[in-house]
């Protein structure tokens, strides 16, 4: 055998053992894009992405915002916006639902819960209240209302992420309470709604209707409410 065909096997074994590693690189760098693509949103991203199409639904209704605008808004393409968030109606949902936290978020946070009944159901109130009655919340429930109609599913979605989950913490609140004997008995879910619609009836309805409301008003339909709801109507 000669020298020169003694080298060349060295050689194109050095050039098989070499292949391998050159053509792993793109599949690990594809591996990786695809992850990141796939990747759960980050919840600042989340919340940034609420504080920039927000607006758009408010204003224009939900109807009238396209799948353009929202790109413009948020970045992206109108692939990366089917894939990540299931279209305008994924995003819809997900400024519905932060609305809604925002309201239940610190329900229970000025409660001190060393004080008496009547003075916790004040401090609940006053932050529910407070909260409904934002100009941006207010927006929502306007927008929410007039498109139940035509996208009966978003509608359904958003009595279950808003109104009917304050009155299951509101309940559970009660339900605490009965246990420890402070509010008598009876049905928690019911007595939850009659006391956040006290709440709600008047001064959501004049602001719906763009007549108006006063702190002091609402001061005292809550101190009322707290009271009818602890001693109803007896003498």
């Amino acid at each position: 055998m000669s020298s020169t065909s003694l080298s060349s096997k060295p050689a194109r074994a050095s050039q098989r053992a070499k292949t391998p590693r050159v053509a792993a690189r793109p599949v690990a760098q594809k591996t990786a894009v695809k992850a990141r693509r796939g990747g759960r949103i980050t919840e600042a991203r989340q919340k940034e992405i609420v504080a920039l199409i927000s607006p758009l639904f408010l204003d224009r209704g939900y109807e009238k915002v396209t799948i353009d605008d929202i790109v413009a808004k948020i970045g992206g393409s109108k692939r990366t916006v089917y894939e990540r968030f299931g279209g305008k109606a994924g995003l819809f949902k997900i400024v519905i639902k932060d609305y809604c936290d925002s309201v239940h978020r610190d329900m229970f946070t000025d409660v001190e819960q060393h004080k008496d009944i009547e003075k916790q159901l004040v401090a609940i109130g006053s932050h529910f209240l407070g909260m409904i009655l934002n100009p941006n919340i207010l927006e929502q429930h306007r927008l929410m209302v007039s498109i139940g109609r035509n996208f009966p599913e978003l509608g359904r979605m958003f009595f279950k992420a808003g109104p009917q989950l304050a009155y299951e913490l509101i309940a559970r609140w009660i339900e605490k309470q009965q246990a420890a004997g402070k509010i008598g008995p009876g049905n928690a879910a019911i007595m939850a709604e009659l006391f956040l619609d006290m709440l709600t009836g008047r001064h959501q309805l004049a602001l719906l209707t763009s007549s108006s409301t006063s702190p002091a008003e609402i001061s005292a339909t809550v101190k009322a409410a707290a009271r009818l709801f602890l001693h109803g109507t007896k003498a």
